[in-house]
């Protein structure tokens, strides 16, 4: 994502953009300099120029012929931060509550939205988490698991090669890279397959049956691990009724 897609992300048009950052670079211009330097035509540069100052980008300047100068970049990062804040309360203040969920089971595709759910499930954990992935994968969530850690959570994992993350109890393993799964509190499972890809797809659900399936599943690996370096067998399940 550049620069322009990140400005058109806090509610910027491209062409407000653009001009955004000409004004950031270039220092104060009138809205005919403005229109010279991004190539945007006069008309449209001028048009711009007043959404941009209604948006909080820019300031105008009361002169024999007006002047633009950008709002400071910390300034309006702070301000988009602001607002968005008021605008996420208001959404969860007043959007419809519907009916209780079923617990289905979700489809989530694309690596960006499999990874973002990857990082929510740890980050809402309250009590435990079980991860089964590759090294590879667990690059993407590494200060989510140690943030977990701090927060008193149990993480235990089960990867290949030599992951090591402090307070994370490791089972080592062969995993093939991609494949993930994810289980937290006994009550969330996330699993599936990413190659950052927007073709990725993972399933995820709170259905009990199969957050079951899958924590018997991981139990298993924990046994196959636990045999392959010869250490005594224990049952995950007993632990899990003591605590």
């Amino acid at each position: 994502m550049n620069l322009i897609e990140c400005l058109m992300k806090t509610g910027l048009t491209r062409h407000e953009s653009e001009l955004y950052i000409a004004l950031c670079r270039e220092g104060e211009l009138t809205g005919y300099e403005a229109a010279k330097v991004t190539g945007i035509p006069r008309a449209n540069a001028y048009q711009a120029l007043a959404a941009l100052v209604e948006k909080g980008g820019a300031y105008l300047v009361e002169r024999s012929v007006p002047h633009y100068i950008s709002v400071p970049v910390d300034e309006y990062c702070k301000n988009v931060l602001s607002h968005m804040e008021e605008v996420v309360e208001i959404i969860k203040r007043e959007c419809p509550k519907g009916p209780e969920p079923y617990e289905p089971y979700i489809t989530i595709t694309g690596f960006k939205h499999i990874l973002d759910k990857m990082k929510n499930i740890i980050g809402e954990a309250k009590e435990r988490v079980y991860i089964s992935m590759s090294d590879n994968e667990f690059a993407y969530i590494i200060n989510e698991i140690q943030n977990a850690v701090k927060r008193g959570v149990k993480v235990v994992a089960i990867a290949s090669g030599k992951l090591d993350i402090d307070g994370t109890i490791i089972h080592h393993k062969a995993k093939a890279p991609g494949q993930i799964r994810i289980i937290a509190d006994s009550a969330n499972v996330l699993t599936g397959s990413i190659t950052e890809s927007e073709n990725d797809t993972c399933l995820y659900s709170k259905n009990k049956p199969l957050v079951e399936l899958i924590k018997d599943s991981l139990k298993n690996e924990i046994k196959l691990a636990q045999l392959g370096v010869g250490v005594e067998l224990r049952a995950e399940g007993d632990k899990e009724n003591e605590q």
